[in-house]
């Protein structure tokens, strides 16, 4: 059987990081970072590190159509804010989990209450 797109974006989410291709509107020149991401129980996510004057968080807001791309490996996904706390809560703890114990340094900034509100659900497309 055939890995489905949300098989393939969990597999991505696996990785330490992997990479955001986002564009301002369809027309725009693509512009590609390195970001971590995370999965949970409730989907895959990612958060801004620069908070929301972020670039790839900015041009995600205008034109939601991302891809995660490893290598050759990519989903395209839509990338909608998350409001629900309990969520942000799990997101918080998905990091923690995944990189605090690595880089401890940068975990800790990416948990900061200021950067809760940049956090993105990933849904495949």
């Amino acid at each position: 059987m055939a890995a489905t797109s949300t098989d393939r974006l969990r597999e991505l989410a696996e990785n330490d990081e992997i990479e955001i291709e986002t564009r301002r509107d369809p027309k725009s020149p693509l512009h590609r970072v390195t970001i971590w991401i995370v999965p949970t129980e409730h989907g895959v996510y990612v958060r801004s590190y620069k908070g929301k004057r972020g670039r790839w968080y900015q041009e995600a807001l205008a034109n939601p159509i991302v891809t995660i791309r490893l290598g050759r490996r990519k989903v395209t996904a839509r990338a909608e804010p998350e409001h629900n706390p309990d969520v942000i809560r799990a997101v918080n703890a998905a990091y923690r989990k995944k990189y605090g114990e690595r880089w401890p340094d940068d975990t800790q900034a990416m948990l900061k209450r200021s950067l809760m509100p940049t956090t993105l659900r990933l849904t495949p497309l």
